[in-house]
């Protein structure tokens, strides 16, 4: 498939980076993590069968997050606590992240790009979201997406 990025610019005053890769990388990110926020409230439903994937879609990501980490607890299975907790942290960081790149504003950096920049917040976060940024944090859903196919297989090994 061939994208016809140039039409899609025509259709915005919004002046974007030129680089088409970092535009991607910034949708990979945004829709890999919502695909692996959906795969976690899946695994949810398999620790913990009480739970309603329906309402579990309606919550935030770190309230996914929380419902995750009780939900693992209840596993009596104990092989699934030391990848929950790797899940658990990951995805914490990667939460974290998404929030930072989403609020995040456009500047023109020193090499005169287009590129997200994000403010000093309260936590005195001070950056750029660079191509850098984007490939670790990708690596890192995929490194999530993983572990949470390992925990799926675990409790269960039917699907």
């Amino acid at each position: 498939m061939n994208l016809d990025t140039g039409a899609i610019r025509q259709q915005t005053r919004v002046a974007l980076p030129t680089d088409d890769s970092y535009l991607f990388r910034l949708g990979v990110a945004l829709y890999g993590f919502a695909y692996v926020n959906s795969f976690m409230t899946e695994v949810i439903t398999y620790l913990d069968t009480s739970a309603d994937r329906t309402r579990l879609g309606d919550l935030t990501s770190g309230s996914v997050l929380d419902t995750f980490r009780h939900a693992a607890k209840l596993c009596v299975d104990p092989s699934v606590m030391p990848v929950a907790k790797r899940v658990g942290d990951e995805f914490e960081r990667l939460n974290s992240e998404r929030t930072d790149f989403v609020h995040a504003g456009p500047i023109t950096n020193a090499a005169g790009d287009q590129i997200l920049h994000r403010r000093v917040d309260a936590k005195s976060k001070y950056f750029e979201v660079t191509n850098d940024f984007l490939d670790d944090f990708i690596g890192r859903l995929a490194r999530v997406c993983d572990a949470l196919y390992e925990i799926r297989a675990i409790v269960r090994p039917d699907l």
